[in-house]
């Protein structure tokens, strides 16, 4: 029976008798805790730098798309405000050609009407000569009517006179008429033409942008908070500040 207990004992080598003599010593547990901490920061070490650089590189290139969307939002900011003053240029150039046409057609359509009242007021002094000339012939042939003497002669031939005189300024007054009608007439296509006149509407105030940003800009308070997630991420792992 001492034989089988001798047999089935197992004898420790010098490394096994240390190690279980330092496990049982006082402190080893405290002291192999700290051990096993310093590798897993060790470990943890290891692992740091790469998510610290992929980080950055996200972070980088985060700044990098915004600094892009700026300057491409300035530029597109420029380019409406250069089509905006454009714009206005030629809105200008349009109000002022056609004021000037207006303006044109009105001095035009107020020197017709000058004509106009002119030959209206010639053909009226003319029509009242014609009918005082047409009286004073009509009085004199009555005077000489039944009378064969040379005074009664004189009347007739002075009638004769009056009448012809009434006749050509009766003839006058139809055509300054005609004249003054034709004056009209072309004072009223003036000022038709002043008011077929259109006057450019002004331009819209709304963003003259004509290529806008395929995609909206990234706004830097998202980065912010996606920079702050990824900080407490790395936290829970014991990582980062």
């Amino acid at each position: 029976m001492a034989d089988t207990d001798d047999e089935q004992t197992v004898e420790l080598g010098p490394d096994h008798r240390g190690k279980r003599e330092d496990e049982l010593a006082p402190g080893a547990e405290a002291a192999g805790e700290d051990r096993r901490a310093k590798e897993w920061e060790a470990g943890g070490d290891l692992d740091g730098p790469a998510l610290a650089a992929g980080t950055s590189d996200d972070e980088e290139a985060a700044e990098d798309h915004e600094a892009e969307q700026q300057r491409v939002r300035e530029e597109i900011e420029q380019d409406a405000r250069e089509e905006r003053e454009l714009q206005d240029a030629r809105y200008r150039q349009d109000v002022n050609r056609a004021d000037a046409e207006i303006a044109e057609a009105m001095r035009l359509a107020h020197i017709a009407e000058g004509n106009r009242n002119d030959y209206r007021a010639e053909a009226g002094g003319e029509r009242r000569l014609a009918h005082n000339d047409a009286a004073h012939s009509a009085h004199l042939r009555a005077g000489a009517a039944g009378r064969d003497d040379p005074q009664a002669d004189a009347d007739r031939a002075e009638a004769d006179r009056f009448q012809a005189s009434s006749y050509r300024q009766d003839r006058l007054a139809n055509y300054d008429d005609a004249v003054a009608s034709s004056y009209g007439a072309e004072a009223r296509d003036r000022r038709n033409e002043a008011a077929e006149v259109r006057r450019p509407e002004q331009p819209p105030a709304a963003e003259a942008v004509r290529n806008p940003p395929q995609a909206p800009p990234l706004a830097r308070k998202n980065l912010k908070q996606q920079r702050r997630r990824k900080t407490k991420e790395l936290r829970d792992f014991g990582l980062g500040d």
